[in-house]
């Protein structure tokens, strides 16, 4: 089970991300993002891992708490065959806030999780690990 299906099982974290979903539109942040998709956030052995289908893109980075918002430190792998662009982190349990950043130029929200305020006038994602 990925950590979105586990968070799904509150009716709060449902109305939560049809309100996300709406918010991210409303945002402009998924316009130019239309075409990716997201897996959410899965516990694995060695770590969480994160994915995301971007085709086109030539870098796809995961920029977050966990690593003191470094571009450099977690690349993901890909794309494979289906676009997919994947890394699992090592991660203790704990809170964390994070962005997809596609080319060194695009940040984007991972949509199957929630979502904050960042305090500089965007959003960040939010994951919680839980084992």
């Amino acid at each position: 089970m990925n950590l979105g299906e586990q968070a799904e099982e509150s009716s709060c974290f449902l109305s939560h991300r049809v309100v996300c979903f709406f918010l991210i539109l409303l945002s402009g942040v998924v316009v130019s993002a239309c075409n990716l998709k997201y897996r959410g956030p899965e516990l694995v052995d060695g770590g969480v891992r994160f994915s995301m289908e971007a085709k086109d893109a030539k870098k796809v980075a995961i920029v977050g708490s966990f690593n003191q918002w470094d571009p450099e430190k977690d690349v993901l792998s890909g794309p494979d065959g289906d676009g997919m662009w994947k890394i699992t982190i090592l991660l203790p349990e704990g809170r964390y806030e994070y962005l997809f950043l596609i080319n060194g130029e695009e940040w984007v929200l991972d949509p199957t999780v929630p979502f904050v305020d960042d305090g500089l006038g965007g959003k960040n994602s939010v994951v919680s690990i839980k084992r």
